[in-house]
């Protein structure tokens, strides 16, 4: 459907994506009327595909609302997840003229489609705009080194750690209580490690204190002070 750009939810995920002094960059309000004629919702339910590996990357997409996961697959038949994408995130960034991976919806999910041509022409008229789009794809590219040295420096339970106080960060909304909306499978994927290990390792931080776990889904983060010093080891 077209975007009614004085949604709430769709300003929610545009300040998030970039930045609450956007429109005060050059060129953004005109980004923003190109995005209200251009750009589309898509409403996607729990396990679909907002795209899949090698389809053509024609497109970025800013969540709205739901909770999105990265993966690619292996010829063996194993899988590696590369993030998990929440509100205002950005995603399916390519220089590749198809995805090298997937993106999958968690929960009922909320999408703005942009086409990369669109993206292009108002980057070649309003190069502020440009270059505010390219601090938001530098500061994944920190994020995902963070991660890599995150995944070769810590042991398992300290990376189970880290994600956590991420998820937090995320998900917290000015609070220590969060819900996670993936699986112990997925967290486990994502971590590197085996589904019995993510399990002995919340059944640690539970056991310390560190954490109280709900449901499966439902974390509080008892004791940050001790959660942060647990991460980093």
């Amino acid at each position: 459907m077209p975007l009614d750009i004085n949604n709430v939810v769709i300003k929610t995920s545009l300040t998030s994506c970039f930045g609450s002094h956007f429109k005060k960059v050059e060129g953004a309000v005109e980004f923003i009327d190109e995005l209200a004629k251009e750009a589309e919702e898509i409403s996607l339910k729990p396990g679909e595909y907002v795209f899949q590996e090698n389809d053509k990357s024609d497109y970025v997409y800013i969540p709205e609302t739901g909770s999105i996961m990265l993966e690619r697959s292996t010829a063996s038949g194993s899988r590696q997840i590369f993030a998990f994408l929440f509100t205002g995130n950005l995603l399916g960034l390519s220089e590749h003229a198809h995805y090298s991976f997937s993106a999958k919806t968690l929960t009922n999910s909320v999408v703005i489609r942009i086409t990369k041509q669109m993206m292009k022409d108002v980057f070649n008229k309003y190069p502020a705009v440009a270059h505010r789009y390219h601090d938001v794809t530098a500061h994944i590219l920190s994020l995902i080194l963070d991660q890599l040295f995150i995944m070769g420096q810590k042991s398992a339970h300290q990376r189970l750690a880290h994600f956590l106080l991420d998820m937090q960060h995320r998900l917290g909304h000015g609070t220590h209580k969060f819900f996670l909306p993936m699986s112990r499978q997925d967290i486990a994927d994502y971590l590197g490690m085996s589904i019995e290990t993510a399990s002995r390792g919340f059944s640690k931080l539970k056991a310390d204190g560190l954490i109280k776990i709900e449901s499966n889904y439902q974390i509080t983060v008892l004791e940050m002070p001790k959660l942060l010093a647990y991460a980093e080891g």
